[in-house]
Order: C-alpha cells, then structure tokens, then sequence
C-alpha cells in the first residue's frame, strides 16, 4: 500500500513537472536569442565542486532556464560541450554563442524535458569567465 501511495506521489509530481514545461513552453517570453527561453540542464563533467551552480547562474543571467543541475556521466570531460536534444540546433547554438564554446552536438532525447544540456567540462574556468562578458 505504501509503496503504491509513493509511486502515486511520483506520478503527480511528473505530471506537475510536465504540465508546468508545457505551459512554459506557451508563454511567449523572449530569451537571450529573442526567441522562446531555452530549457537547460547543466552537468558537472569536471568534478570541480559548485562549478554546475556558477554555470546555472550565468545561465539564468542572460536569459536561460535552467531546470537542472547535477553530475554527468563521468567527470572525464576535458572540454566543455552543449548538447542539442531537440533537434533544433538554434536553441543549443545560442547558449553555446554566449559561453564562447565551439563544440555543439546532438543527442535526440524524447524522454528528457528540456532542449539542450551544457556539460562543463575541464576547461570551466576560461569558459565561464568568457560568458561573464
């Protein structure tokens, strides 16, 4: 019983967090591009402490809704990357523009909601420091 009141409790939660990207989605807010806000995550490929959180505040600073912040795969990243998971290149292109990073790709995502993941990698302190301009 318990155990299906927290599956119950996980499934409402998911369907807030759904319905809430959804709605945002609508809005017509204008980010960094002029375009809709672009929905980030940010992962920690560098293992440096609190460098995913300096990345989400210049983020959020110029526009950018960062709706997650964790560690990636592995903290063996050497270069930081943004990662394209919708298939329109413009949205990780424009966070890519503001940090000065050259390396954008694509990884499809349909189970994931947001359209692009920005992987710090080592080089975070130069990147960083160039998207505070």
């Amino acid at each position: 019983m318990i155990v299906a009141m927290k599956a119950l409790a996980v499934a409402f939660v998911l369907l807030v967090v759904h319905f809430a990207y959804q709605t945002a989605s609508l809005v017509g807010v204008t980010g960094p591009t002029g375009e809709g806000t672009v929905v980030v995550e940010v992962l920690n490929g560098c293992g440096l402490k609190g460098i995913g959180e300096r990345a989400c505040q210049l983020l959020n600073d110029q526009g950018f809704d960062v709706m997650f912040v964790g560690n990636a795969d592995d903290f063996g990243y050497e270069r930081t990357l943004v990662v394209d998971r919708t298939g329109d290149l413009s949205k990780a292109n424009a966070i890519a523009d503001v940090l000065g990073i050259g390396q954008v790709i694509s990884q499809l995502s349909a189970s994931t909601y947001v359209e692009a993941t920005l992987v710090v990698g080592n080089d975070a302190a130069s990147v960083l420091a160039s998207g505070a301009r």
